[in-house]
C-alpha cells in the first residue's frame, strides 16, 4: 500500500512559484529583465512593516485570484488553477515569514474604526469625521479632521482639527495632539492591546481649560466573523476636575465576514458607559447603544466609510440623538484614487 503523498512546503512553492518575481529572500531584484515595461517592482515581502501591517485574508485572496482582485498590479497572476487552498496557505505563511516582523503587530488585529470605541493598532491613515447632535430641534454639526502616523514598530502619532456648526456660526473650538502605543498582542490569540493619550486644546473659546485624554484600547478576533474591541479612557480638565471631568468605557462588536473581501458591508453595535466625576441630580452612569455599519468602498478596503447612530438610553435631556459618518483612507495601502 503505498504511502499518501503529502503537500510541498510553503518555502517549495514560494521557490518554485514566487522568487522569480519577489526575490529568493522576498526583495525582488530591480535589474531582473522581466521588470522590463513594469510601471513599479514587485512587492518587498522582506520589510517588516509592509509584511505586518496587512491581514493575511488579503494576501490569500491576491494570491488565489491575481492583483487586480484587490485593485493592484495585473502583472500579479491568479494562482486558483496551479495551488490548491492549502498550498496558498503554506506559501503565504511562508512568505510572511520572510520579514521577520515578529515584533510589529500583525495586520490580522487591525480591526474596524468604531464610532466611540478606541482603537489598539497603530495606522497611517487619514479620517474625517462628521457628528451630527440633535437636541430639541437643534442640530450642532461637528466635523474632525484625524491624521495618524505610524512611528516604527508600536508607535502612533495623531493630530485632529475640530470644527463646529451651530446654527449659520462656525468655527474652529479644538485641536488635539496624541500618541499611542501597542503594548502587546498575540497573533494565535488575536489579541492586541495600547495605551494612549492625547490632550485637548480648546480654539476661540476664552478661558476654556485644556483637558488630558489618556485610555487603553484592547482587541480580540474571535474566528474568522467576529471582532470585539473596548476601550477605557478619561477627560481630566486643568481646571474645576471635579465638575467637568468624566470617565468613559465602550465596547463594539463587528461582524467582519468568513471570506469577505475588504469592499463589503460590516455592521456593528457599540455600546458605551459615561460617568461624570460629579453627579449634580443626574444619574451615575449614562448609557448609550450606537449600531452601525463600515462599507468597503474601494477594493483593497483603504478608503471606506462608517455610518451610525447613537441612542441614549438614559439622561436623554444631554441630547436626541447623535448621527456619525467616517471617511476613512489607510494612505500606507496606496493614493485615494488607486484600487477600485
Amino acid at each position: 500500500m503505498s504511502a499518501v503523498a503529502q503537500p510541498p512546503e510553503g518555502r517549495e512553492i514560494y521557490e518554485r512559484n514566487c522568487a522569480i518575481c519577489h526575490g529568493a529572500a522576498g526583495k525582488p531584484d530591480p535589474s531582473n529583465p522581466l521588470f522590463q515595461g513594469f510601471e513599479r517592482l514587485p512587492a518587498d515581502l522582506s520589510d517588516p512593516l509592509f509584511s505586518s501591517r496587512e491581514p493575511t485574508r488579503d494576501w490569500l485572496i491576491v494570491a488565489t485570484h491575481g492583483g487586480p482582485s484587490l485593485g493592484f498590479s495585473d502583472k500579479m497572476p491568479a494562482f486558483k488553477q496551479a495551488l490548491t487552498p492549502a498550498e496558498v496557505t503554506a506559501v503565504i505563511a511562508y512568505a510572511k515569514s520572510l520579514a521577520g516582523a515578529d515584533d510589529y503587530p500583525p495586520g490580522d488585529l487591525n480591526f474596524f474604526l468604531p464610532l466611540r470605541t478606541k482603537k489598539a493598532f497603530p495606522e497611517d491613515e487619514v479620517v474625517w469625521k462628521l457628528r451630527q447632535t440633535t437636541r430639541d430641534s437643534t442640530d450642532v454639526l461637528q466635523n474632525r479632521l484625524e491624521i495618524e502616523r505610524r512611528l516604527g514598530k508600536r508607535w502612533q502619532v495623531s493630530a485632529e482639527l475640530v470644527h463646529e456648526f451651530e446654527g449659520h456660526h462656525g468655527q474652529l473650538v479644538e485641536v488635539e495632539p496624541g500618541v499611542k502605543y501597542v503594548a502587546y498582542f498575540d497573533r494565535a490569540r488575536k489579541l492586541i492591546a495600547s495605551a494612549g493619550f492625547t490632550a485637548s486644546v480648546p480654539l476661540n473659546q476664552a478661558g476654556a481649560p485644556w483637558a488630558a485624554v489618556p485610555y487603553l484600547a484592547l482587541g480580540k478576533g474571535f474566528g474568522e466573523q467576529f471582532t470585539l474591541q473596548a476601550s477605557a479612557r478619561a477627560s481630566l480638565p486643568a481646571e474645576d476636575m471635579e465638575r467637568d471631568g468624566e470617565a468613559e468605557i465602550a465596547a463594539v462588536v463587528h461582524y467582519a465576514g468568513a471570506s469577505a473581501r475588504p469592499r463589503g458591508i460590516f455592521p456593528g453595535l457599540e455600546a458605551m458607559a459615561t460617568i461624570p466625576f460629579e453627579r449634580r441630580g443626574r444619574d451615575a452612569v449614562q448609557f448609550a447603544l450606537a449600531p452601525q455599519v463600515r462599507v468597503g468602498l474601494s477594493k483593497r478596503g483603504h478608503v471606506a466609510m462608517n455610518l451610525g447612530v447613537q441612542v441614549p438610553l438614559n439622561e436623554r435631556d444631554a441630547y436626541d440623538f447623535r448621527a456619525y459618518a467616517y471617511l476613512i483612507w489607510d494612505f500606507a495601502d496606496g493614493m485615494i484614487y488607486e484600487g477600485w
